[in-house]
């Protein structure tokens, strides 16, 4: 298991080093022995990437092993290296290299996770996913995340809100059809109708992100120019709580504040920094 103590330590803690410095645990392991991972974060694999993965291990080989771990006497499953698996397979190899693992359930996801994010090989939707997993089913705080995966607070919980999109536009970007910075406009406006009406607006008109963000104005009825009392009171509750914080001041100074969080268990760390 991992300990919670490794967190501080961030992603070395779990994989100290790339595996391929490592050419003494490397064992050829027959593909029929391998089965795919259930904790995979990876969700896309295009057929053109699939394509060149191919090629590259027809002209150099398989560079680095696929990691494993034992699941029955005979029987493995994949914990990283899904594609080059696939590409192994597609291309008719009867073995690849491998390296086994004695993982649980919690570490084998755990490390699925952090494989993928240190290869920069998850999209951002799935990106998000993992960070919610990591929150969700290991109880890891906003913080936790952030400081393992050696990222900033605002970033993670940036990327999670791309959670809250209707699944038209995470599907678009998944695929790359819009970027993250374009998702993460369309997120300044609250209700989906609209969101979806600025989505298609982007795939229509090839909107800029400057584009886009005049449209969520329109849209949202925000003034142009928000107080910077209120920008700064924002600023400061988002550092304190570490999330994302909204005020909504009216003409008579009344208003309300939004504090976003992602988890139930998220709920409960705020709720402790305000108690």
């Amino acid at each position: 298991m991992i300990d919670r103590r490794v967190l501080g330590k961030g992603l070395d803690a779990l994989i100290p080093q790339r595996v391929a410095t490592a050419p003494k645990e490397y064992t050829q392991l027959a593909l029929n022995k391998i089965k795919p991972g259930r904790y995979q974060p990876r969700q896309e694999i295009g057929d053109s990437e699939l394509q060149e993965l191919m090629q590259s291990i027809k002209e150099k080989g398989i560079v680095q092993p696929i990691i494993v771990r034992r699941i029955d006497t005979d029987e493995y499953e994949i914990v990283a290296g899904g594609r080059r698996f696939q590409a192994a397979k597609s291309l008719g190899l009867n073995e690849i290299p491998t390296i086994i693992k004695e993982l649980d359930d919690r570490d084998t996801l755990i490390f699925a996770i952090v494989e993928n994010l240190q290869r920069k090989d998850l999209n951002p939707i799935e990106e998000a996913d993992a960070f919610a997993r990591l929150m969700s089913e290991f109880k890891f705080t906003l913080d936790d995340v952030a400081k393992f995966l050696g990222k900033d607070k605002t970033t993670v919980a940036n990327t999670l809100r791309l959670l809250r999109l209707p699944q038209s536009i995470k599907d678009a970007l998944m695929k790359g059809i819009i970027s993250r910075s374009q998702a993460r406009t369309i997120l300044a406006v609250d209700k989906a109708e609209e969101q979806e009406r600025i989505f298609h607006d982007i795939l229509n008109e090839k909107l800029t992100v400057r584009e886009i963000e005049k449209r969520v104005k329109k849209a949202s009825g925000k003034k142009s120019h928000l107080d910077p009392f209120v920008v700064e009171v924002e600023e400061k509750l988002q550092k304190i709580l570490g999330t994302k914080v909204r005020i909504f001041n009216k003409r008579n100074n009344r208003g309300k504040i939004v504090i976003e969080y992602f988890t139930l268990d998220d709920l409960q760390r705020i709720l402790a920094k305000l108690e």
